[in-house]
């Protein structure tokens, strides 16, 4: 029997969100991520919604891809 992961969110307020274009970006490469089961980003709200599993990918993995792609991590 396979062990259930821990799915765990984790929404983070992001700077830089222009338009359609970075939504799609940011949804592609994290949901490429090891352990990220979906990505969900609110261009009016400027956030970011991660859905991942806690034991693989910590939120600063996370952060860390956001800012390589040029976005700022806000409070």
């Amino acid at each position: 029997m396979a062990k259930q992961k821990n799915i765990k969110q984790t929404v983070f307020r992001v700077g830089g969100l222009k338009g359609d274009h970075c939504r799609d970006r940011i949804e592609h490469t994290l949901s490429h991520l090891h352990g990220v089961t979906s990505v969900k980003v609110d261009l009016a709200g400027r956030q970011v919604a991660v859905n991942h599993d806690e034991a693989i990918t910590a939120s600063g993995y996370i952060e860390e891809t956001l800012q390589s792609l040029g976005y700022s991590i806000q409070g």
